[in-house]
């Protein structure tokens, strides 16, 4: 617990409702690990947000831009108050590269990613090939 107090204090922040961490577009900043509430990544699709995930406490986001060096591919809103670290992208590469397990719980999260992709690119595939009036099969 006393670890947790000091990483607050070192790269903690409080964001409001409605805060917009990044948008698509935006160069990375940092990556984000919740301590406590909620964030939603979004995509926008016309004037449409299409949401991707809700993540809550013990999640982390924002690294894929800071990682690959390429400019955020989607946006970040808190969706209630939430505890959040902010972990610098020159931090971010330090803790990447010592042996503390971050690096394999990075690969992870990117492989889960990966996977909710596919899924999704496997139902809209399903629902483009329905004839009308059919309801695609669940996931």
């Amino acid at each position: 617990m006393r670890e947790e107090k000091l990483l607050f204090k070192k790269f903690g922040r409080v964001f409001p409702p409605g805060a917009l961490l990044f948008e698509e577009g935006q160069d990375c900043s940092g990556m984000y690990i919740i301590q406590k509430g909620r964030v939603r990544l979004y995509k926008r699709v016309g004037q449409q947000k299409v949401t991707i995930d809700i993540l809550k406490e013990g999640d982390f986001f924002g690294e894929m831009a800071c990682l690959l060096g390429q400019p955020r591919s989607i946006n970040a809103v808190v969706e209630e108050e939430s505890q959040i670290l902010v972990v610098e992208p020159e931090v971010l590469e330090d803790l990447f590269r010592e042996k503390n397990g971050l690096g394999m719980k990075i690969l992870g999260n990117l492989a889960s990613r990966l996977r909710k992709a596919y899924d999704i690119i496997s139902r809209l595939a399903q629902e483009r090939d329905l004839p009308p009036g059919k309801e695609p099969l669940s996931p």
